[in-house]
């Protein structure tokens, strides 16, 4: 796949709901919400969490199924922000992901916050930006 306004061979982007949770920062915790989704059959395609201060994570999660994630962590009193993400991936290279943000930074956007891995010559990165970007980042890297 060529995405024509990014530059990047075999790179495409997807929009995505991102749910975010605040959980207490000590040993087990984030275990317990994982297990709590598994016995609820909640699949998620990723998740990351750190600490935000002192006694607190942030989990940030891309649910299989936003909607039945949102409703059961809204009742558990879990859901803290549900937010629109990028899931951008393609061929790993030394700069890969700088055509990616300069069309970004092109349509005038902010990131909120960005995780990047590469792994057996791929890379994959879920960037975050403020609700009122999302129709414009999506427009900006062709996410689909």
């Amino acid at each position: 796949m060529y995405n024509n306004l990014t530059g990047d061979t075999m790179a495409s982007a997807q929009r995505v709901t991102c749910l975010k949770a605040r959980i207490e920062d000590k040993p087990g915790a984030l275990l317990a919400v994982l297990k709590d989704l598994k016995g609820k059959s909640l699949g998620l395609k990723g998740l990351w969490a750190s600490t935000t201060e002192p006694g607190w994570s942030e989990l940030y999660v891309i649910p299989k199924n936003p909607e039945k994630v949102r409703n059961y962590w809204k009742g558990s009193a879990l859901l803290a922000e549900e937010g629109t993400a990028f899931f951008v991936k393609g061929d790993d290279k030394t700069g890969a992901l700088v055509k990616t943000l300069e069309a970004v930074s092109q349509a005038g956007i902010n990131l909120v916050r960005t995780d990047a891995l590469a792994v057996g010559g791929k890379y994959g990165t879920l960037i975050l930006v403020a609700p009122g970007d999302a129709d414009k980042m999506a427009k900006a890297i062709a996410a689909k």
